[in-house]
């Protein structure tokens, strides 16, 4: 029942997020149309409404899958940023539709809010794209074995929560050579940490140091 309710509370925000962007541009449009805004204002308002909806997108998708914001990886900003930027650059084409279907040419609404429909779509594109992208790289918490005998290593990182990319990038995982306990036991696996899949945010400031 919790996880019906849970799902049933995501759906609710995606559908609140598509509705105000349809919202944003259908504005935009109808006030270029009629001729109340000018072309610049018209721009102004595309951008915002990209900018906001796709950051809000693709971290509500992520956020699906347990990543908040502050949690995103360098790569997966620079993506959701690459992805505002490459939408932006239809707005000139759009514009220039608008003005020639405008209602001082005679031009009727209904076929470009029709287009809008397109724009909209990409609005769940961008929700998809941070949930399966954070669900790809997952957050793991460092657990040690208190009934074993652990380093100085693994004592520092237990209880640590990263991005799985972010243990990757410093070669770091349970019974790794790195780790005191593994080196001095010469490869014998004497290690007894493991990995720990969790929703919790991730643990604040650089990785301890391992020696």
């Amino acid at each position: 029942m919790e996880r019906d309710v849970d799902l049933q509370e995501r759906a609710g925000t995606l559908d609140a997020g598509i509705r105000q962007y349809r919202a944003e541009l259908r504005a935009a449009v109808r006030g270029l149309w009629s001729g109340a805004i000018d072309e610049f204002d018209c721009w102004q308002m595309f951008e915002v409404a990209i900018r906001r909806s796709f950051t809000k997108a693709y971290n509500d998708g992520a956020a699906e899958a347990g990543v908040n914001p502050i949690e995103l990886t360098g790569n997966e900003r620079a993506e959701r940023m690459s992805r505002t930027a490459g939408e932006m650059r239809f707005i000139d084409g759009f514009i220039n539709a608008i003005i020639v279907g405008s209602k001082e040419r005679g031009g009727k609404l209904s076929p470009l809010f029709n287009r809008i429909e397109l724009w909209v779509a990409r609005y769940k594109e961008m929700y998809n794209l941070g949930l399966s992208t954070s669900k790809d790289d997952p957050k793991y918490r460092w657990v040690y074995n208190p009934e074993k005998e652990h380093c100085t290593d693994c004592e520092r990182l237990a209880g640590q929560v990263r991005r799985l990319s972010t243990w990757k990038a410093h070669d770091l995982r349970p019974q790794s050579p790195r780790l005191a306990c593994m080196r001095s036991a010469r490869g014998v696996t004497v290690c007894g940490c493991r990995f720990e899949s969790t929703d919790e945010p991730c643990t604040r400031g650089p990785l301890p140091r391992v020696q």
